[in-house]
């Protein structure tokens, strides 16, 4: 009987000394449980805070590029200002210049000659880039010879003829400083002038005028050649003999 209860008592001491070991088990499982979870939770908090972060730099990246293009489109009006602006002045240099150079033309066909040669010459230095300014220059040169300025008319026409050699003025211009040269007596290059004209400008409509001018200039140089001492003296000997 006493052994009996011996085995009692020393299998109740197993089990006594078996149960802290199975509660430190259970409390291990259950931490390594927790921590598990714990880290699953870490994990799906990492991932949701790296999608956070990818979204935050796209939206960083959409918001660069929005600011890149509204900075292109504020250069864009702001030069697209500048073009319309810069249109609109240039506009309103033409029609400036444009009265000037009208206003000076009805000046020289109503014979007001220093007037319109005033305005010709403010115009060229206002506006010296402007459309006009080869109808300008010929113009000028015309109202100095219409005056009497030969000398000032011929140094217009000398760089007319220098600068718009394709002007459609060009060989009007060969004729009116032909004119210039015969009065001031310089009949060679008046001739050089009109044989230009009429060589290169057949159907002008000054080309009888030109043909007529060159015709009276060399009977005057006959006439001229003619009248020399030199002349004069052989047309003596020829008769004496």
């Amino acid at each position: 009987m006493q052994m009996k209860r011996l085995g009692w008592v020393v299998l109740i001491g197993l089990f006594a000394m078996q149960a802290p070991f199975n509660t430190l088990a259970l409390n291990v499982e259950k931490v390594l449980r927790d921590n598990s979870k714990r880290l699953k939770e870490i994990k799906r908090n990492n991932k949701k805070l790296v999608g956070q972060i990818e979204l935050l730099q796209e939206q960083q990246k959409y918001s660069r590029k929005k600011i890149t293009e509204l900075f292109h489109l504020m250069e864009y009006k702001k030069s697209s200002n500048v073009v319309k602006e810069t249109i609109k002045r240039v506009r309103d240099e033409n029609r400036k210049a444009k009265k000037l150079y009208t206003s000076a033309r009805s000046l020289l066909v109503t014979d007001q000659y220093n007037q319109a040669i005033n305005l010709f010459l403010n115009y060229l230095d206002v506006y010296p880039e402007n459309n006009y300014v080869p109808d300008a220059t010929y113009w000028l040169g015309r109202a100095y010879a219409a005056k009497g300025d030969r000398h000032n008319a011929k140094k217009v026409f000398v760089g007319f003829q220098h600068d718009y050699v394709l002007h459609h003025k060009f060989s009007n211009s060969l004729y009116e400083l032909a004119i210039i040269e015969h009065e001031l007596k310089e009949d060679k290059r008046a001739t050089l002038l009109l044989k230009s004209m009429i060589k290169k400008f057949p159907n002008h409509n000054s080309i009888i005028q030109a043909k007529a001018l060159l015709k009276t200039i060399q009977a005057d140089q006959v006439t001229k050649d003619v009248t020399k001492p030199e002349s004069k003296t052989k047309l003596e000997t020829t008769v004496t003999k």
